[in-house]
């Protein structure tokens, strides 16, 4: 999982549980610690708020829900995905006043002496009719179908360029979470209990599913093979429909408690 997108979802789910229900918002991975800070601001002279700081802002500001977001993508993210700043550029919207707010991220590597440090600022900026209008909701049901629909397209393709691995591993097994009731493994993070098991089914099935970074990745010895097999146009296809349909499942998932 993209580290950049997985935050998000862990701020979108975490602040969700807390302003629904009260749900303790703690999590280790939004501390500040030596390799990591995270804070939000609305940008210029305004202040820096801690994670827990900002959480507890939204709700004594009138916040009702956070709604993640990401920008329209053009075909090819998922080839970039795998590193930081690339992939779909993603948001988190804070919604349930009349000046909702579209918070973004920026990710900095500081360097002091032999240690480095991620500096990521939130900064909170209008979420105009425009935007808003822009962004595409699908329903649980629907993504179910979508998100089946691409891995089994995906894994019948590893299998013909001689891939089998990624089907095995991955494309199968992810499948099999989105119809089994009672999973006995978990690859996404704890959701609050305001969410549903459908939204961890789906979300867990996305974790176990993203195959999308480096080295070692469906992007390195994958895209030779789907060539050498005359595959390399079905192989960007299905490596592009697979991208979207993460992307947006992962957003349904945390978005679920909106509707």
């Amino acid at each position: 999982m993209n580290g950049e997108f997985h935050q998000m979802l862990l701020v979108t789910a975490l602040g969700n549980g807390y302003l629904i229900s009260g749900t303790e918002p703690s999590s280790k991975e939004l501390e500040q610690t030596s390799t990591l800070e995270v804070s939000f601001t609305e940008g210029g002279d305004q202040p820096h708020y801690s994670w827990r700081e900002w959480i507890e802002q939204r709700r004594t500001n009138g916040d009702q829900r956070l709604m993640m977001v990401s920008a329209a993508m053009e075909g090819s993210e998922w080839q970039t995905s795998g590193f930081a700043g690339g992939g779909a550029p993603s948001a988190i919207a804070t919604l349930g006043t009349d000046r909702p707010l579209l918070w973004r991220p920026d990710w900095k590597v500081e360097r002091q002496r032999s240690q480095s440090r991620w500096r990521v600022v939130y900064t909170g900026y209008e979420y105009t009719p425009a935007m808003q209008a822009g962004h595409e909701f699908i329903s649980m049901s629907d993504m179910f179908v979508r998100l089946g629909k691409a891995l089994w397209q995906i894994g019948q393709l590893a299998e013909e360029i001689g891939e089998g691995f990624w089907k095995q591993n991955f494309f199968d097994p992810a499948i099999e979470m989105l119809d089994d009731r009672t999973p006995s493994r978990k690859f996404a993070f704890e959701l609050p209990p305001v969410y549903t098991d459908d939204s961890w089914r789906l979300l867990n099935a996305i974790y176990k599913s993203w195959v999308f970074g480096g080295m070692g990745s469906w992007n390195d010895v994958p895209p030779a093979s789907a060539h050498d097999y005359g595959k390399g146009a079905e192989y960007d296809r299905c490596s592009g429909e697979l991208y979207a349909a993460l992307l947006q499942g992962a957003r349904t998932a945390v978005n679920s408690v909106i509707f």
